[in-house]
């Protein structure tokens, strides 16, 4: 245990200890350590660069509204409001095709907005055409032709719009390269029955449809039941009848060259040096009427039975008789008999105009038809824009076909079309029936488009502010 003496001791060191650093300083002699003045300079040039640096970044990931967004454009917010910008207001609008409308030609836009930053813009009534399409086909997907449209059995139609120009289109072009002869459809809509082949449709009257079938290879067909519309897509051609020549089995006209003991509706049938042969019938003048492998059989059934069996000739035999200008039997009649649809396949009338008349029946094995009612399929992302034709001539008004298969009307004396991005080359021209097809929606006009607004751009460019009644 430390003695009183040690304890007063250690108090006295403790003390001269403490006297002393209080009266040394520092062990260079210096009170206190110098400061370092840059450390604060870089110090607030590092923080200024970082505030710099993350206000570009807040910049660009949330960025201002871009110049021209509040006039003619279509601005769009991030929870899916709608508005067509006209001279700084905006219009909430039912759909992009009516704010198209609104928008002079070349000048539509679509701008992505937040809901705060047009927050305080003025609004406007909304605008629109009720039911008009969200969203049209642009004009690279546009298909002008190579429709289908097949039946079913229980009568229901399948229209379906494709670009396709591999399929039914080079079927078509090769078989008449070759000279193949196409298929045909015993077909009947109500109590009427019909031929389809070679694009048209031809009657056969119900008084001589045993002879008729039989003569035309079809009398154990099982006719296709098809609906008014979908036949009206075929050509109408001349009724399938027994062929009568005026005049069959009288005498020939004197002074006539035909071979002897040739009369009015001789069937002659000339063969030529390499085996071929060509049939001719004598009409009432005593000239040559050609007539088809087709028409011979209905020969047989109305006039060939009074003038006798064929008579085979060569050439040289009647080379002083002249052809006749027209056939034995309709034009439009096929040229023979035509083949059936292949097995397995939906039968289809294909529109393509490039190939004979426009219109052709194809057995397709891809194409299903509903079982009940009709409907309307359009290649995802395309569409149609379209010009009815009836008779040759093309009507004012064209459609344009959205990927729900529903046609719209279009004026083309204004320009509407121009406006939804087209020009007239992007218009193609189909057979009026073919329109029939499709349901037709509300016609997209500018003065449709603008009902409901108080203040809208007018047809030309410049404001109008005549108001309208009611919002659309």
């Amino acid at each position: 245990m430390a003695s009183k003496k040690d304890l007063v001791e250690a108090q006295t060191f403790s003390r001269r200890r403490l006297l002393t650093a209080f009266v040394s300083g520092t062990p260079g002699g210096r009170e206190l350590e110098p400061t370092k003045p840059l450390r604060a300079v870089a110090g607030g040039v590092t923080l200024s660069v970082l505030l710099v640096l993350g206000s570009l970044g807040f910049g660009l990931l949330s960025p201002g509204l871009p110049a021209g967004w509040d006039d003619n454009r279509l601005v769009v917010t991030e929870d899916g409001s709608r508005y067509v910008a006209l001279e700084g207001t905006l219009y909430p609008v039912l759909n992009a095709a009516s704010a198209r409308l609104l928008v002079p030609p070349g000048e539509f836009e679509v701008v992505q907005v937040r809901a705060e930053q047009v927050a305080e813009s003025p609004r406007g009534q909304t605008v629109g055409i009720p039911s008009a399409p969200d969203a049209v086909p642009a004009p690279s997907r546009l298909i002008g032709s190579g429709w289908l449209a097949c039946v079913g059995p229980e009568r229901a139609t399948a229209t379906v719009l494709t670009a396709d120009v591999d399929g039914p289109a080079a079927e078509i072009a090769a078989r008449d390269a070759a000279g193949d002869v196409g298929p045909g459809l015993l077909v009947e809509a109500g109590d009427d029955l019909y031929l389809v082949a070679a694009g048209r449709r031809h009657l056969v009257p119900r008084a001589e449809t045993a002879g008729v079938l039989r003569a035309i290879g079809q009398d154990t067909a099982l006719p296709w039941s098809v609906t008014g519309r979908w036949l009206n897509l075929l050509e109408p051609g001349a009724d399938l009848e027994p062929v009568v020549v005026p005049g069959a089995g009288e005498p020939l006209p004197d002074g006539s060259a035909a071979p002897p003991g040739t009369v009015v509706g001789t069937v002659l049938v000339v063969t030529d040096s390499v085996g071929g042969s060509q049939r001719y019938v004598v009409d009432e003048r005593g000239e040559l009427a050609p007539l088809t492998p087709f028409a011979t059989p209905l020969y047989a059934l109305g006039s060939g039975a009074q003038a006798g069996g064929e008579v085979e000739v060569t050439a040289s035999q009647v080379s002083g008789m002249r052809t006749a200008s027209s056939t034995a039997a309709p034009a439009d009649w096929p040229t023979e008999a035509p083949g059936a649809l292949p097995e397995a396949t939906t039968p289809c009338v294909y529109l393509d105009g490039a190939v004979g008349v426009g219109v052709h029946l194809v057995g397709h094995p891809d194409v299903v038809v509903p079982e009940q009612g009709d409907e309307v399929r359009v290649e995802p992302a395309g569409g149609a824009l379209v010009r009815a034709e009836a008779g040759g001539a093309a009507a004012g008004v064209a459609h344009l076909v959205d990927q729900t298969g529903v046609a719209y009307p279009v004026p083309l004396a204004g320009d509407e079309l121009a406006r939804l991005g087209y020009t007239e080359d992007d218009v193609a021209s189909v057979p009026q029936p073919w329109l029939s097809l499709l349901a037709t929606g509300p016609e997209l006009s500018v003065d449709g488009a603008a009902q409901g607004a108080q203040t809208a751009q007018g047809t030309d460019g410049t404001e109008s502010t005549e108001g309208t009644e009611g919002s659309a």
